[in-house]
């Protein structure tokens, strides 16, 4: 089995051309520059891995677009399972920067936004989903699995198949938009960020010691 993670292209709150705590967090649109991004997929992520893939996609309209470029691109129309539990990490409706000392005091991974969720939520939703995957894969002659999401939900997944620390998670930088994390069984893997006995992890960039 081999897992490809994707985030979502750049949208227009990532330039911050809208607010989505007053436009409404899943209606935010990829921007020109992330829907050319979308459209460098189809060279990174080949047809066949498609077709012998399961494929799921955060429910947001930025991770619907990223993926759709990417199918329309290679000419496919495959299942397209949307599941809720792939939506962004939900920061609440409160000034982020007023919560900044209660964050540090509590821990980056546990504090949860007012109104919103901890990167610790997050986790607890991407268990959950890896349980009805496992569940899926059993039923599918399918091995492959290919999934649109979001950085602190691929971030999360990541920490909780290879069974990581918070610790680690705190190593781990936010993948740019379009960048591709892979988990892969631990005979292939060729430059790890993390691994176990069974799995690793390429394409996920780390933090400078000490920051």
């Amino acid at each position: 089995m081999r897992i490809k993670l994707i985030r979502h292209g750049e949208s227009l709150a990532n330039t911050n051309v809208v607010d989505p705590h007053t436009e409404g967090d899943f209606h935010v649109c990829l921007s020109d520059r992330g829907v050319a991004q979308a459209r460098t997929l189809a060279e990174r992520v080949d047809a066949g891995f498609i077709k012998s893939a399961l494929i799921y996609s955060s429910p947001y309209e930025r991770a619907r677009q990223t993926l759709k470029i990417l199918l329309d691109d290679h000419g496919l129309a495959p299942t397209v399972y949307e599941d809720p539990l792939l939506r962004e990490h939900d920061r609440g409706y409160h000034d982020e920067e007023s919560q900044l000392e209660m964050r540090k005091a509590h821990g980056w991974f546990y504090y949860r936004h007012k109104g919103g969720e901890s990167p610790a939520d997050v986790y607890l939703r991407a268990s959950v989903f890896l349980e009805s995957l496992y569940r899926e894969i059993g039923r599918s002659q399918r091995r492959n699995v290919l999934i649109v999401a979001h950085g602190m939900f691929i971030r999360c997944f990541v920490m909780r198949f290879l069974h990581l620390s918070h610790e680690d998670f705190l190593t781990m930088k936010d993948p740019d938009n379009t960048d591709i994390i892979s988990i892969v069984p631990q005979e292939a893997g060729r430059s790890p960020a993390f691994s176990s006995p069974r799995w690793c992890v390429e394409g996920l960039k780390l933090k400078p010691a000490g920051e």
